[in-house]
């Protein structure tokens, strides 16, 4: 029996926006870029030739989608790409998160299964800490202790980790599952750059591969693999400390050339494999001038040179290999026993390649997801269970497999309907009717938690009124009291009663009313921002007890005070706030329920008050732009 590594799963993700030939053929012609010779090329005899056969192609199209090979790419940021653009834009490390998710739903691999977490980029979102390290924190939950590998890489970036995911399944017969991904955002380095090639040349992306052990009688999955380092290719390509593109494009063309034909003829003689042998090149896209000729020179027939990353997605660096065999993948052309050479050449003179055969096991799975239960064997108490977001919450905690105790304080229709449809996902629910705006009931519902289960997992804070849309000059006493009440006074009750006996975490819900400054309710805003400085103050405390804090800030959802606001209150409130789209309410009552265990959740802007953990959803404000 053979120990095989394979891909059992892929996923990739790519800048939000295409960028044709067109839109950097006129930044040519408006002189934003320079170094095109469109005379040189109208006056060149290939040229001439070629538009007998098509006149429609301009001298810009034939030289860089013809000659060069490049057709689009994407970007993080409209064309074309300034600095200012970046504070709105995804990074490398959100583009790697989404293309890992994918890659973990494509093998059906939970995160927890993961040993190692190995990632490559030379476009990081932040100087340290490694962006694997931040990367696996989205995934995984606290206690969590598998091992992070950054790598500062670039086109070979995703080989030399695959070497490494490699040796480390070897020397830890234990794990089974390594995710080796590599990461770009190729735009950063444009910025300040007025040649053209670049612009045609690079392009924005993320690719990620679950990197599985198995057993089988036959040798599949990864053959054979080698890395290497030129010393020649120092200082002809890189990026400066100001994150300055530069590249001596015929130095790289000749050092790159020659050493993918080295690298790629090593690793097909340690396959044994011969070039017939070979179904698919599947190259680092670098464009046209050194693909074609390393092609032709290793003896394989053009019909067996994959090119479709560089057509269409451009120059993505590293991770230009597993992107090609990612679109492979969902076009369902990696067939059984396919026989794949992949090499690659690049910045730093890091080149290398590797074989790879498709495992015997390759049909695709549809609608996996791997779930496992990550709230298994714990009680989660949701206040404002039958209230418009606590449902939802209410459903991802069981979807979850978490027991529960919801709260309510009148519907008890809806909250037995609530109950039995949760009880189909097979936990206990525990449905008590408290009335908020009575303190005494508070009590007695903190009291009964404490003598029923003496101490419970997680806590989230939904209860809330909206209160009327009044000036705060025209709000009355006894609104002001109840509303500060529900929203403020007996979540914080509840929780001084049951501080010592909740084990992991504590989620207030605030609003984005505390930041949009509309015309809403008054007394609803003075509660949210008088539960969140509780929050702040007493997240200190909470530390101490080995319980996190964490305060969670919806933008405005399909559901709950939308109902109170007008069409103009919401406009101008997600305009104050950079909010682009209403927030689904199961979206974010599944962002809610990770937050209980995951140190950080995709789509969440992320700061501190103190120890407290402060997550916006759905909006941006300036002074609050964290990672």
């Amino acid at each position: 029996m053979y120990d095989n590594y394979i891909f059992s799963g892929l996923g990739h993700s790519v800048g939000e926006y295409q960028i044709s030939n067109d839109m950097v053929s006129s930044a040519v012609k408006s002189g934003y870029l320079e170094g095109f010779n469109e005379e040189r090329i109208m006056a060149s005899k290939n040229y001439q030739k070629f538009r007998l056969s098509n006149p429609d192609v301009t001298p810009f199209q034939y030289f860089v989608e013809y000659k060069m090979g490049f057709k689009t790419r994407n970007y993080v940021v409209p064309f074309p790409p300034r600095r200012k653009r970046k504070w709105d834009a995804e990074t490398s490390l959100e583009l790697g998160i989404k293309a890992i998710d994918n890659a973990l739903k494509d093998a059906d691999v939970h995160p927890d299964e993961i040993g190692a977490w190995i990632v490559s980029t030379v476009s990081p979102h932040e100087q340290a800490p490694g962006i694997a390290a931040t990367i696996k924190s989205y995934f995984t939950k606290y206690t969590n202790q598998s091992q992070t590998y950054t790598l500062a890489s670039g086109c070979s970036g995703f080989n030399v980790n695959l070497q490494r995911a490699v040796e480390f399944l070897n020397c830890n017969p234990e794990v089974n599952h390594v995710v080796v991904a590599h990461t770009e955002t190729m735009s950063s380095f444009l910025t300040d750059i007025t040649p053209f090639v670049p612009f045609v040349t690079f392009g924005d992306a993320a690719t990620a591969v679950v990197l599985s052990r198995t057993k089988n009688s036959i040798k599949e999955g990864l053959i054979s693999i080698n890395n290497y380092q030129d010393p020649k290719m120092i200082d002809h390509v890189g990026v400066t400390k100001n994150w300055d593109l530069y590249i001596d494009n015929t130095v790289i063309k000749d050092r790159a050339t020659e050493n993918i034909l080295n690298t790629g003829g090593e690793v097909l003689k340690d396959a044994e494999w011969n070039v017939e042998d070979v179904d698919m090149l599947v190259p680092h896209q670098t464009g046209d001038a050194i693909l074609k000729p390393v092609a032709e020179t290793l003896g394989i027939s053009p019909d067996k040179l994959y090119q479709e990353v560089q057509v269409k997605y451009g120059n993505v660096s590293g991770l230009g290999v597993p992107l090609g065999l990612s679109l492979l993948k969902d076009q369902q052309l990696l067939k059984s026993g396919m026989k794949i050479l992949s090499a690659t050449a690049g910045v730093g003179g890091e080149y290398g390649a590797f074989t790879y055969q498709v495992p015997e096991n390759n049909s695709p799975v549809i609608n996996k997801h791997y779930n496992y239960g990550d709230l298994n064997n714990t009680v989660t108490l949701v206040t404002g269970a039958t209230g418009g977001l606590g449902e939802y919450i209410a459903r991802e905690v069981a979807r979850k497999g978490g027991n529960m105790i919801l709260q309510y304080t009148a519907n008890e229709t809806k909250a037995n309907e609530l109950k039995s449809e949760l009880e189909s996902e097979l936990v206990k629910v525990d449905i008590v009717k408290s009335d908020f705006s009575n303190p005494d009931d508070v009590k007695s519902l903190g009291d009964y938690i404490l003598n029923k289960y003496g101490s419970i997992d997680y806590v989230i804070h939904s209860a809330g009124l909206s209160g009327s849309l009044s000036r705060a000059s025209e709000v009355t006493a006894d609104e002001l009291i109840t509303v500060s009440q529900v929203n403020q006074f007996a979540p914080i009750e509840l929780t001084k009663i049951l501080k010592n006996n909740i084990k992991e975490t504590i989620l207030y819900i605030g609003s984005v009313a505390e930041d949009a400054m509309f015309a809403g309710s008054s007394a609803y805003v003075a509660s949210k921002r008088g539960l969140h400085g509780f929050a702040a103050s007493f997240a200190g405390e909470a530390l101490s007890y080995g319980v996190r804090s964490v305060y969670y800030m919806p933008g405005l959802i399909n559901v709950g005070m939308m109902a109170t606001l007008d069409v103009k209150q919401i406009a101008a409130s997600m305009n104050a706030v950079n909010q682009k789209r209403i927030l689904k309410a199961e979206e974010v009552a599944e962002r809610v329920v990770k937050s209980l265990y995951l140190p950080k959740v995709f789509g969440l802007r992320n700061n501190y008050d103190g120890v407290l953990h402060v997550r916006r959803d759905g909006f941006k404000v300036e002074r609050y732009n964290h990672k």
